[in-house]
C-alpha cells in the first residue's frame, strides 16, 4: 500500500503539517528533540487510536533508548515507562529498530560495548544471534522484542530517519502478551507502525 493511500499516512499528513506551520518564528528558539516531538505527536496519536494500545517515541543516547514521547493505551498496562525512561538498545524494539539504520560494524560497536545482560529468561544475549536479528530488521523494515524485558510485554518497532538517511529515533507499540500472540501482532499492526515512522521521518526532512 503507498503512502497516498494509507489511512494513518493521510490523515496524520494534515496533523502534522499543521503542527509545522504553527512552529513560525518560535521554532528558531526550540530545540531540534522539542520539534522532532511536537511533529512526531500527532502520527504517534493516530497510531494509539488505530492499534488501541500504547504507544512511544524513543531516541538514542549512548548505549541506550530514551523515551521522549507516549501515548497510553485506554486498557491496562502493569508496566509505567514515564518519559526521560531509559532501556537498552541490544534486546528492546525500538533499540534494535534503531540499531537497523546503521551500518553493520556501527551495530556491532554497540552490541561490543553493551552489557548483553540476561534481563529475562527470554533475553537474547548472544551478540551474533542479536545482530542477525537486527540485520533481518532492517529487510522487514520494523523489529520485535518478546518479553526480553519485561514478562508479558512485547513490542514492535521501526526507524526514524532524518534527511541524511541517518536512524534518529524509533516509535514502538507495546503488545502485552495477555492480549496478543507476536504473530498476530506482526500480521495486524506491523504495517501501520512502519507508516507512522515513514511519516515522522518525512515530516522531520522538510525542517
Amino acid at each position: 500500500m503507498s503512502d497516498n493511500n494509507n489511512p494513518l499516512f493521510n490523515q496524520s499528513l494534515e496533523k502534522g503539517l499543521a503542527v509545522l506551520r504553527g512552529f513560525g518564528a518560535a521554532r528558531r528558539t526550540m530545540t531540534l528533540a522539542d520539534i522532532l516531538v511536537d511533529v512526531a505527536n500527532p502520527y504517534l496519536a493516530e497510531l494509539n487510536q488505530i492499534t488501541g494500545e500504547t504507544v512511544n517515541l524513543t531516541e538514542p543516547d549512548g548505549l541506550d533508548m530514551v523515551y521522549v514521547s507516549r501515548f497510553v493505551a485506554p486498557k491496562f498496562i502493569p508496566i509505567h515507562m514515564p518519559i526521560g525512561s531509559r532501556i537498552p538498545m541490544y534486546c528492546t524494539g525500538g533499540g534494535r529498530a534503531y540499531l537497523s539504520g546503521l551500518a553493520d560494524d556501527e551495530i556491532r560497536r554497540v552490541l561490543q560495548d553493551s552489557p548483553l545482560t540476561e534481563l529475562t529468561r527470554y533475553t537474547l544475549t548472544d551478540a551474533e544471534a542479536i545482530f542477525e536479528r537486527v540485520l533481518a530488521s532492517r529487510k522487514q523494515g520494523y523489529a520485535t522484542n518478546k518479553e526480553e524485558m519485561f514478562l508479558g510485554d512485547m513490542t514492535l518497532a521501526a526507524p526514524i530517519f532524518n534527511n541524511n538517511g541517518l536512524p534518529v529515533a524509533a516509535v514502538h507499540v507495546v503488545v502485552p502478551s495477555s492480549r496478543w500472540t507476536l504473530q498476530e501482532a506482526e500480521d495486524k499492526l506491523a504495517s501501520s507502525v512502519i507508516q507512522c515512522a515513514r511519516a515522522i521521518s518525512n515530516s522531520i526532512r522538510t525542517l
